[in-house]
């Protein structure tokens, strides 16, 4: 096991260190809150919504004892993997059931492309109600197209 790596080793850590902040804080995986739906519910471990430092020093090294499989009591980077794979995979598995709107198992062209469906929507929305304020303004009364 190579604890003391040279640059290239360093380089791997780093980027794992900016990959963990930003799986925390949502941006890897698109917005989630502050830290994430499955990340905050895991280190809440009361339950109210907050998460303390205690909760979350008390969660990590949970998860450093369940992933450290040769029990040194540090992460190796294959270690590390693992552990990172297995959170990242509960986040996975929530965006494919959200898109998978009939529950089938499959995401279809249709379900894909259904985020931008309904962005398209709520911009035809927006401008439309736009026109609505613009002509209430050009004459202070309310029109509607029939």
């Amino acid at each position: 096991m190579m604890h003391n790596g040279g640059p290239e080793m360093m380089g791997m850590m780093g980027m794992m260190k900016r990959m963990h902040g930003e799986m925390m804080s949502g941006g890897m995986m698109g917005s989630m809150g502050p830290m994430g739906g499955n990340m905050m519910q895991m280190f809440d471990a009361d339950g109210d919504g907050t998460v303390t430092p205690d909760e979350m020093r008390t969660q990590l090294q949970a998860k450093l004892t369940e992933f450290d499989s040769d029990g040194d009591g540090a992460l190796s980077i294959a270690e590390f993997e693992t552990l990172h794979s297995a959170m990242i995979r509960e986040m996975m598995v929530d965006k494919f059931q959200h898109l998978d709107a009939d529950g089938d198992g499959a995401v279809t062209a249709e379900e894909m492309t259904a985020p931008a469906e309904m962005m398209d929507r709520m911009e035809k929305m927006r401008a439309k109600m736009g026109m609505m304020k613009d002509q209430q303004e050009d004459n202070g009364t309310m029109k509607t197209d029939n």
